[in-house]
């Protein structure tokens, strides 16, 4: 089951797609302003039960689907090897000698959307870089959570781009600034709830820039694992309901490639995780 955010007739809605047909999730009984206040009520939606409703056939927008986040996304970095491999022959630092992981916060004012333009941000840096990456998004408050209990605390995923001034990254000591300038998160273009039907920890991702393919691989070749990475973070910090966690990007970044490419104005961006589907924005 998917979870949309969407503008229709004016007004914002959560909207349910059910067999690849959506509608109105008030229409089953259950009016939450946004995904946030429906995710603060715990409610439970897989067994949502149809009786009159009607498939959306109006025009609609589909926004990201939390717009607002509570916090700051939390982020992973160097969560595969092969992306490991290609930061250490740029920047000639040995990663081997760090921790597998790095852990680091993106501020966060507005998350874009599918199909919203994203800035090129040409007064503050000429090295705009992409990251398709697992959007988890928790569902229950937690700490001290052991990895087997894991999916109990997770609603849902989402694909998240996490656009990044390389050339502000490396000037300062910490990544946060060069990753947290307006419009440099973008999620979407919905959430599929966790259920069994599929395994997180295996999914494809793929990311193409004008229909050539940059970023190919699957989440089983995460350093750390989503339910590793919830056992982690909630040993030093209680995961509060909402929060939103980028689980790292693999190979084919802009900055490693040979010579570099970064984003320019007019680029059309697919990012594409299997079961979830397809984000897609222009820059400008």
């Amino acid at each position: 089951m998917k979870l949309f955010f969407i503008e229709i007739k004016g007004y914002k809605e959560i909207a349910v797609e059910i067999d690849y047909k959506l509608y109105l999730l008030k229409d089953f009984g259950y009016d939450f302003k946004d995904i946030n206040e429906l995710i603060d009520s715990e409610t439970d939606l897989k067994n949502l039960c149809f009786k009159n409703q009607k498939e959306i056939k109006n025009e609609y927008k589909i926004l990201s689907p939390i717009e607002y986040p509570k916090q700051d996304i939390i982020c992973i970095g160097m969560n595969y090897i092969d992306h490991q491999d290609e930061v250490e022959k740029v920047s000639k630092k040995d990663f081997s000698k760090d921790v597998d992981t790095i852990y680091f916060s993106k501020r966060v004012n507005k998350i874009l959307g599918n199909e919203d333009f994203i800035p090129i941000n040409s007064e503050i840096t000429e090295k705009l870089d992409y990251e398709i990456e697992l959007a988890v998004i928790i569902g229950k408050d937690g700490k001290n959570i052991k990895k087997e209990e894991a999916s109990n605390y997770i609603f849902g995923f989402s694909i998240f781009n996490d656009l990044s001034a390389r050339d502000l990254q490396t000037k300062y000591k910490q990544w946060y600034y060069g990753k947290s300038f307006d419009g440099s998160s973008v999620m979407g273009p919905c959430i599929l709830l966790k259920d069994k039907s599929f395994d997180y920890n295996n999914l494809d991702l793929k990311l193409s820039i004008n229909s050539e393919i940059r970023q190919d691989n699957n989440t089983k070749n995460m350093i750390l694992s989503v339910d590793e990475i919830i056992e982690d973070l909630s040993k030093a910090m209680t995961l509060k309901k909402g929060t939103i966690i980028a689980t790292g990007t693999p190979s084919g970044v802009g900055m490693a490639l040979n010579p570099p490419i970064f984003l320019q104005s007019g680029d059309m961006l697919e990012l594409e995780i299997e079961k979830i589907g397809v984000l897609k924005n222009t820059i400008r």
